[in-house]
């Protein structure tokens, strides 16, 4: 169970990394900020193709103190970003990384075929689904910024981009000010080439592109990873036909796939998330995946609903024998039985 609701949140996370077609209102630029706080230290940022292209770099330092035991961490890094490709230079570490946003396409069509107010629309969903509000604008320094406070941090957006930062979470004090802002000044296209003087180390899988650049999964992750997976005989086609017709209310389907040997989609709703998994019922020990799961028949199936009060979730889990397959429904956050038994429905495998 728990390997499934980890694909769910690398796919929400991914396909959230790759939804905007452009990242910032001003085709080019330069931001240089000073970090002051729990940080204190530089940071600059240079983008072109409206960001489709970044290239950032930091250094600084990081103090904090906890339970009397102070901490300082050192940070040299160089991040590029081009589309969907990525480059991480770690020069403290002396290492690399670099990989491929997968569904960066499916993201890009699923942005694209809205309009902008329903873009707007989203946006402020996910906002407020996070907890964070608007609060106004307001003038810094000559540029008309929105004023947004999400998760204890304010920040001041000025056609995209942030140019201030104030917070404070678990005592971590955290201040970025932009001292010096060059809005649509050309940028050598020699600043996107790949960091130099480190080896990159090639994370483009699905399970570990962008998200190794962020940090490794735990241990339990790596070790299901390594368990060999049997492939689904259930055509990928018939597979996408059906979630492609299946509307679920409020929700967009913003990704259709089919890798190690399992057919997925995701429909999203601001943050809101529901996955729909196929896979070959040989890869599920149910002595021990379902445990913990309520079984009971439903239009002629075996199904199992269980929750998942960690990650704030819910799975159905339908067996469809004759195929040799078994579909789940998760849901983040979690829905009713009843309410992915309606999902369920409308999904006539």
């Amino acid at each position: 169970m728990k390997n499934l609701i980890l694909i769910l949140l690398v796919t929400l996370g991914l396909n959230l990394q790759a939804q905007e077609a452009k990242r910032y209102a001003l085709k080019s630029g330069y931001i240089k900020y000073e970090l002051s706080g729990s940080t204190k230290g530089t940071k600059e940022l240079w983008w072109d193709d409206y960001g489709r292209k970044t290239c950032e770099v930091e250094k600084s330092t990081t103090t904090t103190k906890m339970f009397g035991i102070k901490n300082t961490e050192e940070k040299n890094t160089s991040t590029v970003l081009i589309k969907d490709k990525y480059w991480v230079a770690d020069y403290i570490q002396n290492s690399g990384s670099t990989g491929t946003v997968p569904y960066y396409n499916e993201g890009q069509e699923f942005v694209n075929e809205m309009t902008e107010e329903e873009q707007k629309e989203f946006a402020d969903e996910i906002l407020a689904q996070m907890g964070g509000k608007k609060e106004g604008t307001e003038n810094l320094n000559g540029y008309s910024c929105d004023v947004i406070k999400v998760m204890g941090i304010k920040s001041w957006i000025h056609k995209g981009l942030v140019l201030k930062t104030e917070g404070k979470i678990l005592g971590v004090e955290t201040n970025e000010m932009f001292v010096e802002f060059k809005p649509n000044s050309n940028v050598s296209a020699s600043r996107f080439n790949p960091p130099s003087g480190v080896k990159f180390e090639d994370l483009s899988s699905v399970t570990g592109g962008f998200m190794g650049a962020l940090g490794a999964f735990d241990e339990e992750m790596d070790e299901e990873e390594n368990e060999e997976t049997i492939a689904i005989d259930y055509s990928f086609d018939k597979f996408k036909k059906i979630v492609n017709a299946c509307n679920i209310e409020g929700y967009r389907c913003v990704a259709v796939n089919s890798f190690e040997g399992m057919h997925s989609a995701s429909f999203m709703k601001g943050m809101n998330s529901v996955m729909v998994i196929a896979q070959s019922d040989k890869n599920m020990d149910k002595d021990e995946d379902l445990n913990s799961f309520d079984s009971f028949r439903h239009n002629g199936h075996t199904c199992h609903f269980g929750e998942e009060e960690e990650e704030n979730g819910s799975a159905l889990i339908v067996e469809y024998p004759s195929d040799d397959m078994i579909v789940t429904i998760m849901a983040i956050p979690g829905k009713s039985k009843d309410e992915l038994l309606k999902i369920d429905d409308k999904l006539q495998f």
